[in-house]
C-alpha cells in the first residue's frame, strides 16, 4: 500500500481555482489522471464577482506532470449536468476511481452570509444547495460505477465551521455540518467497495481573498489559539485529500479529518 495513484481517474469539482485547482495538481503528482470540473464564467465571493482562473491552467499543469487531463464545464447544482459530466468522464477514461467534492461556499449569487436574524429561509436553503446538494448529486452519480469496479474513494471538503457555533455564517456552518453527517451516512451505505471521508478545512491561505485571509490570520495566525500559529497552505490541505484517496487510507471511511493547525474549538 502506498500513495501511488498511477492511472486512477480522479474527478475534482471546483477545479479551476483555489483548493480545487491545487488538489487536482497534487493528485496528478501522485499519478492520477484528472477530470477538472468547473462552472463558468464567474464566482461570487464576499459579494464580489471575479473571473475564474482558466481551467486550461490546471490541464496544462497536469499534462506537464505526464498525466492525462480533461476539463468539463458543469454546474454541479444541476443534476442533469452532473449526469452528463459523469457520462463524459466514462466516455474518455472508462472508469472513475476518485471523486473530490470541493465545490461549496459561504456566500453565493443567491444567498448571503450573516447573523441568524439577518438571514431568511431562502439563504439557508441555498447554502445547503451549494454545499450539501452538490456533494450529494456528484457522489450518488459516481458511486454505482465505483461499486461495479469494486473500489472507489470519495473525499468531501467540509469546514471547521461545521463543527462549532458560527455567529457570522450560521447557514454555512449548518450546511458544512450536513456535509460531515452525510459523509458518515454515505460511508455506512456504500461500503465495503466505496470509502467516503471528509476534510474539515480551517485557516487555509486563499489567494485573491484578502478578507478571508485577514479573518483567518486573526483566528489561526501568531498569537491565536492555533497550535501551529499560521494559516495552512493549500498544498497541505490537498495532501490530506491525496492521502485519503490512496491505499494508505484503505481502512479509513466515514471519518472527518481536521486540517486546522491544531486550533481549539
Amino acid at each position: 500500500m502506498n500513495f501511488d495513484l498511477t492511472d486512477r481517474i480522479a474527478i475534482v469539482t471546483g477545479a479551476s481555482q483555489g483548493l480545487g485547482k491545487t488538489t487536482a495538481i497534487e493528485l496528478a503528482k501522485a499519478g492520477a489522471n484528472i477530470v477538472a470540473v468547473s462552472r463558468e464564467p464567474e464566482d461570487v465571493t464576499f459579494g464580489r464577482s471575479r473571473p475564474h482562473e482558466p481551467v486550461q491552467e490546471v490541464l496544462d499543469a497536469v499534462r506537464a506532470l505526464g498525466r492525462d487531463a480533461i476539463g468539463i464545464t458543469c454546474d454541479v447544482r444541476d443534476n442533469t449536468e452532473v449526469e452528463s459530466m459523469v457520462e463524459a468522464t466514462l466516455a474518455e477514461f472508462g472508469r472513475i476511481d476518485i471523486l473530490v467534492n470541493v465545490v461549496g461556499g459561504s456566500w453565493g449569487e443567491t444567498f448571503k452570509a450573516g447573523p441568524i436574524m439577518e438571514l431568511n429561509a431562502h439563504d439557508l436553503i441555498e447554502a445547503y444547495r451549494v454545499n450539501v446538494v452538490t456533494m450529494f448529486q456528484c457522489s450518488t452519480a459516481v458511486v454505482p460505477i465505483m461499486k461495479r469496479q469494486g473500489k472507489g474513494a470519495i473525499v468531501n471538503i467540509a469546514s471547521v465551521a461545521g463543527q462549532s457555533p458560527s455567529v457570522d455564517s450560521p447557514a454555512y456552518g449548518a450546511a458544512k455540518a450536513g456535509v460531515i453527517n452525510m459523509t458518515m451516512s454515505m460511508a455506512a451505505a456504500w461500503g465495503p467497495e466505496v470509502r467516503v471521508n471528509a476534510v474539515a478545512v480551517g485557516g487555509i491561505e486563499t489567494p485573491h481573498r484578502p478578507r478571508w485571509n485577514e479573518n483567518s490570520t486573526a483566528a489561526y495566525g501568531p498569537g491565536s489559539s492555533s497550535a501551529l500559529g499560521r494559516l495552512g497552505k493549500q498544498e497541505e490541505h490537498a495532501g490530506t485529500v491525496v492521502w485519503l484517496a490512496s491505499d494508505y487510507a484503505g481502512y479509513i471511511t466515514g471519518t472527518t479529518i481536521d486540517a486546522n493547525g491544531g486550533a481549539r474549538r
